[in-house]
Order: C-alpha cells, then sequence, then structure tokens
C-alpha cells in the first residue's frame, strides 16, 4: 500500500473522504425510512431498501481505494477526478428520490 502521506495543507482528501461518509450515511438513512413502510405497504417496500444500502455498500467499498489514489495524485500533482462515479451516485440518488415520489403519492 503507498504511503498515505501528503503535502496538502488543505486536507482535500481527507475533505473528500468526510463527504462520502456524508452521502453513504443519508444513503443508509433513506434506506431505513424505506423499511418504515414495510408495515403499511408490505415487501415491497424491501426492494428500494435494499436497493439503497446496496448502493451505499459498493461507495463504501471504493472510499478506502480513492482515498489513496487522491492521496497519491495530490503528492504527486497529479489529481484526476472520477466523472463515471460521481455521475453513477448522482443517477442512484436521483431514482431513489423519484421511487420514493411515487411511493408518497400513489400509496
Amino acid at each position: 500500500m503507498p504511503e498515505l502521506a501528503h503535502g496538502d495543507i488543505g486536507l482535500q482528501p481527507e475533505r473528500t473522504l468526510l463527504a462520502w461518509r456524508r452521502t453513504i450515511l443519508a444513503m443508509v438513512v433513506c434506506s431505513c425510512f424505506f423499511l418504515r413502510w414495510v408495515p403499511h405497504h408490505g415487501w415491497l417496500a424491501v426492494l428500494p431498501a435494499g436497493l439503497c444500502l446496496a448502493v451505499a455498500g459498493l461507495a463504501w467499498l471504493r472510499l478506502r481505494r480513492r482515498y489513496v489514489a487522491q492521496v497519491k495524485g495530490v503528492r504527486d500533482e497529479t489529481v484526476a477526478t472520477g466523472v463515471r462515479v460521481h455521475l453513477l451516485l448522482a443517477v442512484c440518488v436521483t431514482l431513489m428520490c423519484g421511487v420514493e415520489l411515487v411511493a408518497i403519492v400513489l400509496w
């Protein structure tokens, strides 16, 4: 594993790590809201909760590898952006919000 030291005074990799953790926590909370609907709407509410937890789990697994890459990029002055990951997460969160809105309006 590469050394996790860098010379960034603003601690950019750490701020990004905290932002990802907040996003993952928000997704876990969102899945808990879906689980609250199980008594009223049956097991159909478990599907979006499971999807939300799966996306949060995938983001958590990718978090450490991305942090190491960012530290190395800051140290070597070659930070690359991960547009695909951010776009995928934005699409997943938007879809989950849409499912919640449909569930609220129709149920």
